[in-house]
């Protein structure tokens, strides 16, 4: 039967390949259009202290501010605009106080969209706000209100971090119902990439989404009420961020929980039920369903549902009902909110944030993975004389003029060549031969600085198959093999980032940090690379950072795979990926990525003894590098990214690398004279109010 749903599901996401959820080129300028127009509309019934009025059997200014903020930033909007920053000033003020579940969930997302990051001045409050609305659940289920001035809200935690028993007694405001929970979801899963503990909340919402399903696989408004279009949306994106929860996040990668959930029978169900419901949308349709399925299906990375283009078909729905003014008009809510949920629609907005980090479904499988892990990207390599290979692993300007390259030689067997000579190398610059001024070879006497970072995973998912004991013999391992004086040191990362040991050149300290690691927490691995480059980068010699993991990055709150590369290429470091698992389990993708832009080499490990060898293998390599220095021909220091290429021998084609000189940009041919004769004009206007101010004082000083 699971075979049958998983085949079904497939169907219906169509592969989910890597999705780009643009809409047609037809529509862009209509929405973009609508979507200003909408902007304008929100501007207009903003008060003059701020807020939104909204009133539905409760006052709800908080949830209407935080509505129209959202739908604002959303649509291109900046924080720091003054209808933002007003509205941030009602938010907060309303927050401390409000017992309303729809408040509270919009009042988290927009506070958390203010910030912009996971970790800023807004984290208190939206953890409070966070544990507040925890405790109005009854059985994972919400109703209109939540208790207020708990011990829970304030910090007061029950073991490993649930509500404790007692702080919540049934239901405030009436009987729960899929909307209000749907919110409260929401303002769940955002207050927990703001280190607040959700894991508890969302185990209970799973619990009660797969106790009350209907059997055609959708939800209704409240148990035993027929499915609705909405609600069955509202069900299926519970089911997804449940599945993303920090437990099971720790323990599994982004693509083990899409498979985990594609094989799901419940989810299988509800998605092919909200497939059905799509088919059905009109002129008319109701504007919060539309929010309902915009909503999960840009969570899902869902472009269409079994062929059916939702966007484009909502987006042109929505756009045929705007008021000239910019708004929409009421439908099962008044004017402002429909307006709202119509501008996030239209924009896409994500507001499960970051889910797609955390929850991948599955694509096609690849058809040759022995073919695609042969064509693994080798930094800056080439043939050369004899088949020899050369490739640059560093480069260091900090010596402008001189430059300083680090590469290594190998022989057509993949053997290492350590005894070439200086006669044997040539370095262009621009294509212009440059003088070598200074030369090592492996083989040289004098002791080359070596300096290096471990980066080691000890997430929870270490505990599989004793990786965290293989990582330790791996290192030891390593230990043993680096060049003599190695300047080693560790940084481990779970979802905390921690430098067990800093530069040493003690290998019994730096072995004695590594064995008492324990698995814990998720894999915040961008961030711990990037501190490590911040580490290394006041250090002399050859330098590198070793950084492993067996999972794929879910925590990082400041660094991503671009910005870990550019942190990289600006030094001129190169940065090792160690890949522990299968590709299942890895972004192997993103580590070839970063390995490759940053001149380092991406080494896969299946088991603990292939890790033991890569660890070898990678000591023994930084033994066996050659450096030399070069001195530019062009010493200005101009701003420009140098292309460079060594050659061995009598080789045609060089190791092609590039050196970034910081500095201003200066044409080759240098600056033209009217551009000097302006420069001249314009420094003489900047001192010329001076001099007159001091003729004037002259003047007076003769007079008196």
């Amino acid at each position: 039967m699971i075979l049958i749903r998983v085949g079904v599901l497939i169907i219906v996401l169509g592969g989910v390949p890597a999705i780009s959820l643009g809409q047609p080129a037809a529509l862009d300028p209509r929405i973009d259009t609508a979507t200003a127009n909408g902007v304008e509309y929100l501007r207009r019934q903003q008060s003059r202290a701020g807020h939104w009025d909204y009133r539905l059997a409760h006052d709800h200014r908080l949830g209407m501010t935080a509505l129209c903020g959202l739908a604002m930033m959303e649509n291109g909007v900046s924080s720091e605009d003054e209808a933002i920053v007003r509205a941030s000033e009602v938010v907060r003020e309303l927050a401390i106080s409000s017992d309303q579940t729809y408040d509270l969930a919009l009042a988290i997302l927009f506070l958390s969209r203010l910030q912009g990051t996971n970790r800023g001045e807004l984290d208190g409050l939206i953890q409070r706000l966070a544990r507040r609305l925890e405790g109005g659940h009854n059985g994972g289920f919400w109703s209109y209100r939540v208790p207020l001035g708990t011990s829970y809200e304030a910090g007061s935690t029950g073991p490993g971090g649930t509500r404790p028993p007692g702080d919540s007694g049934g239901f405030l405001g009436g009987p729960g119902d899929l909307s209000n929970t749907q919110f409260a979801l929401l303002g769940i899963w955002t207050g927990g990439r703001h280190e607040y503990n959700s894991d508890a909340a969302l185990e209970a919402l799973d619990d009660h989404l797969r106790s009350t399903v209907n059997p055609d696989g959708g939800w209704g408004y409240r148990p035993g009420i027929a499915s609705a279009p909405a609600m069955t949306c509202a069900g299926l994106m519970g089911l997804a961020i449940a599945a993303s929860r920090p437990s099971l996040a720790e323990r599994l990668t982004s693509l083990a929980r899409g498979e985990a959930l594609v094989a799901d029978p419940v989810f299988a169900k509800a998605l092919e039920k909200v497939s059905a419901d799509a088919r059905f949308i009109g002129s008319s349709t109701d504007v919060y369903y539309l929010w309902s399925l915009e909503r999960v299906c840009v969570a899902l990375g869902l472009s269409d549902l079994n062929g059916l283009d939702w966007y484009a078909i909502g987006a042109e729905s929505l756009l045929n009902r705007q008021l000239p003014n910019g708004g929409w008009p009421p439908g099962s809510w008044q004017s402002l909110p429909e307006t709202c949920l119509a501008l996030l629609f239209l924009r896409k907005s994500n507001l499960a944030f970051e889910l797609d980090r955390v929850l991948r479904l599955p694509g096609p499988k690849r058809e040759n993975p022995e073919e695609i892990e042969s064509q693994i990207v080798q930094a800056a390599e080439t043939t050369g004389d004899d088949d020899i290979r050369v490739v640059v692993r560093q480069v260091d300007e900090s010596g402008f003029p001189e430059i300083t390259l680090d590469f290594e030689v190998t022989r057509p067997d993949g053997a290492a060549l350590v005894d070439a000579d200086q006669d044997d190398f040539r370095v262009t610059e621009y294509d212009q031969p440059v003088e070598i001024l200074r030369f090592e070879a492996p083989t040289s006497r004098e002791v080359m600085e070596t300096t290096v970072v471990l980066v080691v995973d000890q997430s929870r998912s270490m505990e599989e198959e004793n990786r965290i004991g293989a990582l330790k013999e791996a290192v030891r391992t390593f230990l043993s093999v680096m060049p003599i004086g190695s300047r080693v040191a560790v940084i481990a990362f779970s979802d905390e980032i921690r430098v067990i040991c800093p530069f040493t050149t003690d290998v019994r300290r730096v072995q004695a940090s590594v064995d008492e690691l324990q698995p814990m927490g998720g894999t915040r691995y961008y961030d711990a690379v990037v501190e490590a480059l911040e580490l290394i980068a006041s250090q002399s010699g050859r330098r590198a950072v070793l950084a492993m993991t067996d999972g794929e990055d879910t925590f990082s709150r400041t660094a991503d795979l671009d910005a870990t590369i550019l942190a990289a290429r600006r030094l001129g470091l190169p940065v090792h990926t160690l890949g522990l698992g299968s590709e299942e389990e890895i972004a192997s993708d993103d580590l070839r990525r970063l390995a490759a832009e940053t001149r380092g080499q991406y080494l896969p490990a299946r088991n603990a003894d292939q890790l033991r060898a890569i660890y070898e293998e990678l000591a023994t390599r930084l033994g066996q590098m050659y450096r030399l220095v070069y001195q530019t021909e062009r010493p200005l220091p101009d701003g420009t990214l140098r292309p460079v290429a060594v050659y061995f021998r009598s080789a045609t084609v060089g190791a092609q690398t590039e050196v970034f000189i910081r500095g201003m940009v200066v044409p080759a041919s240098g600056w033209p004279r009217l551009f000097l004769g302006l420069i001249g004009v314009l420094v003489g206007l900047a001192l010329l109010p001076g001099l007159m101010r001091r003729r004037s004082a002259a003047r007076l000083r003769v007079n008196r």
